[in-house]
């Protein structure tokens, strides 16, 4: 079997469908490397789903395999098993998607259940099992690259990924190379002007691919790349980032869409703001019980 880049990830990997030419920074890695490509991904998943991929691919992996996992946020619950996108209250509007008695019952979960310290040990005992399996088999050792950085929106508290690594014993574990930077903060919201947030800007339907400029999928897939190549963390810090370019002044700008964004979620986003007669974000499920809990 010929050596393969394996991406076990969520939105930020999710490549397009066979009726998009875009190739995104999985694929243009994957191409950079030389190597055919595997995606295991979804929007939304949690780690639970991720790693429900990796032990479904482990026995197939070789030494020769480089295997990518862009970790996703910890807090996320796989509560659904056909659904497995469905993972917080933050995802979707999950009285019309689940019904409403489980809706229900993950706000309640994720209001006076859910413990930000279990969610980042259970993290920590996923790790040490990746850690464990490359060892076990041989393989070469993983990426591991953060989607978020550590917050929670229901709790209000944060901690940072290098505190995390510190004070779970992470950063020690064998066959590991983690970043400390993550997606979210060091790529996807930097492409926003001061003031400005993903919210603010797509109104709840973001039209990237995968959340980032086609500008910056290039200079992500480099980053990947040089970093399995020699065999190092993967490192977020890049000049060439596109920054500071996104506010709601974009959506008169029909040059920098066609350039920049995915023309079939520019479509969709479109049906959907004219169905809710407005902004999508202040119409959903979350935004009514954030206001009323």
């Amino acid at each position: 079997m010929a050596s393969r880049f394996i991406v076990v990830g969520d939105s930020f990997c999710v490549v397009a469908g066979a009726q998009d030419s875009f190739r995104n920074w999985c694929q243009q890695a994957a191409e950079l490397l030389g190597m055919p490509l595997v995606v295991a991904a979804g929007p939304g998943v949690s780690q639970d789903w991720q790693w429900d991929q990796l032990i479904k691919l482990w026995p197939t992996i070789t030494p020769e395999d480089r295997v990518l996992v862009v970790l996703t946020h910890c807090e996320r619950q796989w509560f659904v098993r056909d659904k497995p996108g469905y993972t917080h209250v933050n995802i979707g509007n999950l009285p019309t998607e689940l019904g409403e008695s489980v809706a229900k019952a993950i706000q309640q979960y994720c209001l006076h259940l859910q413990r930000p310290e279990l969610d980042l040990a259970h993290q920590a005992h996923r790790l040490g099992w990746l850690s464990a399996q490359v060892q076990r088999t041989g393989a070469h050792p993983v990426w591991v690259l953060p989607a978020f950085s550590l917050h929670w929106l229901v709790h209000g508290i944060a901690t940072s990924t290098a505190e995390y690594y510190d004070n779970f014993l992470v950063r020690g574990l064998p066959n590991l190379w983690l970043t400390e930077q993550n997606l979210y903060d060091h790529v996807q919201e930097l492409e926003m002007m001061p003031g400005e947030s993903t919210n603010s800007v797509f109104q709840g339907v973001d039209t990237r691919y995968n959340h980032l400029l086609k500008h910056n999928h290039q200079i992500l897939a480099e980053r990947v790349t040089q970093a399995i190549q020699l065999d190092q963390p993967v490192q977020l810090q890049d000049p060439r980032w596109r920054k500071g370019v996104l506010s709601p002044l974009i959506w008169q700008d029909h040059r920098f869409i066609q350039t920049e964004m995915d023309l079939y979620a520019v479509q969709r986003r479109e049906q959907i703001l004219k169905q809710h007669q407005g902004s999508l974000l202040d119409k959903t499920w979350l935004g009514s019980w954030l206001k009323n809990k």
